[in-house]
């Protein structure tokens, strides 16, 4: 996901990670990388060294990072009401990240999974997922998603809650023009005709997935 909107976050989950290399790329290219309890594992596989590690700190081993007073640790309880994902997300936002980057968000757990997904779609043009070949944001009314890729590369989009969506593509080999997505699986498996594409809908909120890490959503 790319943008020259403002400060980027990569927030690192606990779930599985794919392509360590690219992320570490992506990573780098971040203002802010946070990890979301657990995920702090990913940043000892990788090389690199998280800003803050927040959550309930039950899946984090504190001997690798507590003698690193550079590091911020922000500790909730266990009992609380928000993954440590959602905290992470919302601490980078109120620290002025106009773009948040979810990775190792998928894999493991199918409830945390969900629960990513849902925080994507809760967060419009703001918080993306990676998952080491492919890329998942979400789009509403207010936004337009400039997609880059490859002629062929696989896209779909996918309506969240209820309808209708109206839809509006314009470099889709599947092309909608202020179409219904009349299912839940009507918009899957499109591909790119041209190496940039926009995505529009009229309201609601649509998933928009792509085979590259190459997205950009714009107001």
């Amino acid at each position: 996901m790319t943008t020259d909107s403002g400060r980027r976050a990569c927030i690192f989950c606990n779930g599985q990670l794919s392509n360590p290399a690219k992320v570490k790329q992506i990573a780098m290219d971040c203002d802010l990388l946070i990890a979301a309890d657990g995920g702090a594992k990913y940043f000892v596989d990788i090389g690199l060294t998280p800003q803050v590690i927040i959550g309930d700190m039950d899946s984090v081993n504190d001997d690798i990072w507590k003698n690193n007073r550079g590091i911020e640790h922000i500790r909730y309880p266990e009992a609380k009401d928000k993954s440590d994902a959602e905290l992470a997300v919302e601490y980078a936002l109120e620290h002025g990240c106009k773009q948040v980057i979810l990775v190792a968000a998928t894999g493991g757990r199918l409830d945390h999974t969900l629960g990513n997904v849902a925080l994507i779609a809760s967060h419009p043009g703001q918080v993306g997922l990676y998952d080491g070949k492919s890329t998942l944001i979400a789009v509403d009314k207010s936004e337009k998603c400039i997609l880059h890729g490859q002629v062929g590369t696989r896209v779909s989009l996918i309506p969240y809650g209820p309808g209708p969506f109206t839809v509006r593509t314009n470099g889709l080999k599947y092309a909608l023009r202020d179409e219904c997505l009349d299912s839940a699986t009507h918009g899957l498996s499109n591909e790119l005709s041209q190496t940039e594409t926009c995505v529009c809908v009229s309201n609601g909120v649509l998933l928009v997935y792509i085979e590259t890490e190459e997205i950009y959503s714009e107001g």
